[in-house]
This record gives structure tokens, C-alpha cells and sequence, in this order.
């Protein structure tokens, strides 16, 4: 490990996805901002991710490196990675998405030109199965008050408008703490409501990244209904954390909520997956979405 303390951490968690990983790789590594350290971190991967990313540590001395003993899963895989980062900024990225060779320069500048934002996120080019792409942006200035990002952009819809790929200040994510465990792998989604309760919120209206499709036996894509569970409970505890005394939105939005669990219903029934259409039935009956996670 070099001595000088590079500016920029890069996070890459990885599982498994050796035969996408050097793609990703080469892209961070291209990057027209240099002074970074990347940290791979394999959550336990049984194929050749260990040898590919020895490789790359051969011949990059800025690429590092790390294995967990055993599989911790995305928070904790993230939380180990992001304890052993130097830089000021960490960005956090994923195995199998490709990034502009921009990316880090964008996001380090608005972060640089806005002190008070905790994190800045960009528009998405997103790879459908089929190979189509779709564009994922909002309307948003470069700079907007954590609060009222959250208030117009996040507990008006369901899913999340920030993605997993962000970067943050080192200093906020020590200010307000590991991502959680508890919301698998949604813990992103709540590490982000975390810090735009306290902190402003940037963002690059341009498609720096390039999102690509899971393998059909990824456990990301089979987790819809946990999910929504999950996005259900974040913003409602962003709700209480907003507007404690405001009771006709929050009733408003557990109506929304049972709604929303209904819809899921149908696709369910369409598919014959009958432990998720009784489990959608039951979320809409009762509101309690405390469900467990698909694995």
C-alpha cells in the first residue's frame, strides 16, 4: 500500500461475478481522475474473483484487494470495505456496470462546489433484458436540501431515486453510521435517507453510468415483493422523521402503501407464485410489512 493518502476511495463489492468484473474494472481504472485507491471487496465468491482481481493488483498498485472470510452480504461486505478506505470521497460501486470515464471527476467536482451535500448521484442509462436502454433521471439542480429532496422525490413514489452507486463524504458516513444490516438489500436505500435528513444532496444531470442486467439466478432478481416491503418501511420511517405531527400524510401514504401491496397481487397470480400472492394479500389486509428477506 502506497504511503500518500489518495483523495478519492473507490469501493467496488463484488460476488461471484468474475465473468463481468474485468469490464467494471477497466472502466474505474480509466478514470480521468487518477489519484484514487480501489478496493475490491469479495464477499466470499467460490469462482476465480480472487485470482482475476490479484491480477489487476499487479499490474494497477492503486487497486487493493480484499476478501471476507465468510459471506457477510452487501452491507456488510459494504461496512468492511468502506472501514478500510483513506479517501476524503468514497464512491461506491457494483460488479458488472459500467462507468463513464468521467464518473469520479463529476461527482468529486459537484462535491467540491457543494460542502454541505453528503452525496451526489447522476442520471442512469439502464440495460433492459432485451438490450434496449432506458434513461433514468430526474429534475433536480445540481444542489437541493436533503429534506426537501426527500419530501418531492422519495416518499412520493415507490422505489428509490438514488441507485446504489453514489459518492460520499467519508466524514458523513462516519457521522451517521454503518449502512444496516437489517434492510439487506435496501440498506443503501436507507443510508441515503439517513444522510439527506441531515446533509444537502447533489447530482450530475447526466448518464454517467451504464446499468446492466442481472443473471437470471442473481438474488437481486428475486426479491420484488421484500423489496417493496423494505421501500415501504424506509419511507415511512423517513415520513416520522419529516413530518411527526403531520397525520394526514402519513395516513395518506399507508393508503398508498396497501394500494401498492394490492397491485402486487396481480403479477403474482399471473406467474402462479402463490406463496408471494398470499403474502401480498396479507400485506394489504394488514399493513405489517415486516417480511423476510429472500434468502
Amino acid at each position: 500500500m502506497s504511503g500518500a493518502v489518495p483523495r478519492i476511495s473507490v469501493v467496488l463489492t463484488t460476488y461471484n461475478r468474475a465473468s463481468v468484473l474485468s469490464t467494471t474494472l477497466d472502466s474505474v481504472l480509466s478514470q480521468t481522475c487518477a489519484d484514487i485507491e480501489l478496493i475490491v471487496s469479495d464477499d466470499c465468491s467460490p469462482d476465480h474473483t480472487e485470482g482475476l482481481c490479484r491480477e489487476y493488483m499487479r499490474r494497477d498498485p492503486r487497486v487493493r484487494y480484499r476478501r471476507n472470510p465468510r459471506n457477510l452480504r452487501m452491507p456488510g461486505n459494504l461496512n468492511a470495505a468502506i472501514a478500510e478506505a483513506r479517501g476524503q470521497y468514497i464512491a461506491n460501486l457494483h460488479d458488472g456496470d459500467i462507468y463513464r470515464a468521467d464518473l469520479l471527476e463529476k461527482w468529486s467536482g459537484a462535491l467540491d462546489r457543494h460542502p454541505n451535500a453528503a452525496f451526489v448521484f447522476n442520471q442512469y442509462s439502464v440495460v433492459e433484458p432485451d438490450g434496449s436502454t432506458r434513461l433514468h433521471a430526474l429534475e433536480l439542480p445540481e444542489c437541493i436540501d436533503g429534506r426537501e429532496f426527500l419530501l418531492r422525490h422519495f416518499t412520493t413514489q415507490w422505489g428509490s431515486p438514488v441507485f446504489g452507486t453514489v459518492m460520499a463524504r467519508k466524514a458523513c458516513y462516519d457521522a451517521v453510521g454503518p449502512f444496516d444490516p437489517k434492510y439487506s438489500f435496501n440498506s443503501d436505500v436507507e443510508m441515503w435517507m439517513r444522510l439527506a435528513i441531515r446533509y444537502d444532496v447533489a447530482y450530475v444531470a447526466e448518464p454517467l453510468i451504464r446499468i446492466t442486467p442481472r443473471e437470471k439466478a442473481h438474488l437481486m432478481t428475486n426479491r420484488y415483493l421484500w423489496e417493496c416491503s423494505v421501500d415501504i418501511r424506509v419511507k415511512r420511517k423517513a415520513l416520522e422523521l419529516l413530518a411527526p405531527r403531520d397525520r394526514a400524510r402519513r395516513l395518506r401514504f399507508e393508503a398508498r402503501a396497501r394500494a401498492h401491496y394490492a397491485a402486487l397481487a396481480l403479477p403474482a397470480l399471473r406467474r402462479a407464485r402463490w406463496a408471494d400472492l398470499r403474502q401480498a394479500l396479507l400485506l394489504a389486509a394488514t399493513g405489517r410489512d415486516e417480511i423476510s428477506p429472500p434468502y
